[in-house]
C-alpha cells in the first residue's frame, strides 16, 4: 500500500510491482487481478514496471489505474486535484549489475560530501578522515569515478550529481552503513534520553569521544524536530564503553549507538555537544520510520545540504 499525504486529503494507492515490462497483452489479466481489491473503484491503484508500452499506458489510463516506470511514463491521478501523464517514452537502455555498496565506500562517499575538498587528498590523509585502509581508499575512489560519482575538472576532482549522490547515501545508510556500526540499543539510567543528554555533556570520561545525529543533532542546528531517541557514534564503541556510561542493554531502549568510523563523524559543537556531519544526520533521520523525522529531514536537507 502506498500512502500519500498531500494538502488536500490523503490517498491510499494499492501497489502492483513488476521488475518486467507490462506490454499490452498482459493488462486484462493484471485488470483481472485487482477488480476485486478495488471495491466499488474507490481503492486506487499504480503499478510499477520497469517499462509500460504505449499500448499498455492507454489501457491503464482507461482503466483509471496509474503507474510508473523507469522510462519516466506516468500516469497519476489522485481526486480532483492532482492529475499528471506522460507516455510513449521508449524502453531503457539494460545497464549492467552495479556491485553493492561496501561500507568502505560509503564511508569514503560521507568523506566527500561533507569535505569536497577531500576529493584530491592522498590516500593516506583519507584513512584517518574516513576511517578506512589507504588500499579501500583508492579502491573505493577509483569504483566512484568510474560510477560517475565522482568526475575530474581539469587537474581537480569534483563531486558528479547530488540527484544520484543522495539516493546512494541515504540507501546505503540504512541498508549497510548502519547495520554493520550499530552496537546496539540502551536504555540510559535517567528516566528522560534529553536527562541521560545532559549528563553526558557534563560528565562525558575523558576518553571517550561522541557525536550527536538524528534528531537531538537536527535539533541543536535547526529547532524543528527532536524525537524520543538518540543516535550517539561513539568511540571507542564497545559494551564496556556502555556500562560506564550507565546505559543497559534493551531491545525498546531509546539511546542507539553506532560505532564512530572516522573524523568525519565528529563534525561540529552546538551547546558542548559534538555533532555527526550533517549528511549523516539527514540520512540517520530518513532511517527510521517516524513521519515527522521523514519531515524534519526534507527541511534540514533545504537548509544544510543544498
Amino acid at each position: 500500500m502506498l500512502d500519500i499525504t498531500t494538502p488536500n486529503g490523503r490517498f491510499q494507492l494499492l501497489v502492483e510491482a513488476r521488475r518486467s515490462y507490462l506490454p499490452h497483452t498482459g493488462v486484462s489479466r493484471l485488470l483481472a487481478w485487482l477488480s476485486p481489491r478495488r471495491p466499488g473503484q474507490k481503492q486506487g491503484s499504480i503499478i510499477l514496471a520497469r517499462h509500460i508500452s504505449r499500448q499498455a499506458a492507454e489501457a491503464l489510463i482507461a482503466a483509471r489505474v496509474n503507474f510508473a516506470d523507469d522510462a519516466g511514463n506516468v500516469h497519476l491521478e489522485l481526486g480532483d486535484a492532482y492529475n499528471w501523464t506522460a507516455i510513449g517514452l521508449p524502453q531503457p537502455e539494460p545497464v549492467s549489475e552495479r556491485r553493492p555498496d561496501s561500507p568502505a565506500q560509503l564511508q569514503l562517499l560521507f568523506q566527500f560530501v561533507t569535505h569536497p575538498e577531500s576529493l584530491d587528498w592522498p590516500v593516506r590523509r583519507l584513512e584517518s578522515a574516513a576511517g578506512i585502509s589507504k588500499s579501500k581508499a583508492a579502491q573505493a575512489r577509483h569504483q566512484m569515478i568510474a560510477e560517475g560519482l565522482i568526475t575530474r575538472a581539469g587537474n581537480r576532482y569534483q563531486l558528479g550529481p547530488m540527484s544520484l549522490l543522495a539516493g546512494r547515501l541515504v540507501l546505503g545508510y540504512a541498508q549497510v552503513l548502519r547495520p554493520k556500526l550499530n552496537l546496539g540499543t540502551f536504555r540510559p539510567a535517567e528516566k528522560t534520553a534529553e536527562s541521560f543528554l545532559n549528563r553526558l555533556r557534563r560528565d562525558r570520561p575523558p576518553d571517550v569521544q561522541y557525536s550527536l545525529s538524528g534528531g537531538p543533532a537536527a535539533d541543536l542546528l535547526q529547532h524543528f524536530y527532536r524525537g524520543p531517541e538518540v543516535t550517539l557514534f561513539l568511540k571507542p564503541s564497545t559494551r564496556a564503553i556502555a556500562r560506564q556510561l550507565r546505559l543497559l542493554p534493551d531491545r525498546d531502549g531509546p539511546v542507539t549507538i553506532l560505532s564512530a568510523f572516522g573524523d568525519v563523524v565528529f563534525w561540529d559543537e552546538r551547546e558542548k555537544h559534538k555533532l555527526a556531519a550533517p549528511w549523516l544526520i539527514y540520512a540517520e533521520l530518513l532511517s527510521g520510520k517516524d513521519p515527522r523525522a521523514h519531515e524534519a529531514a526534507q527541511e534540514f536537507r533545504t537548509k544544510f545540504l543544498t
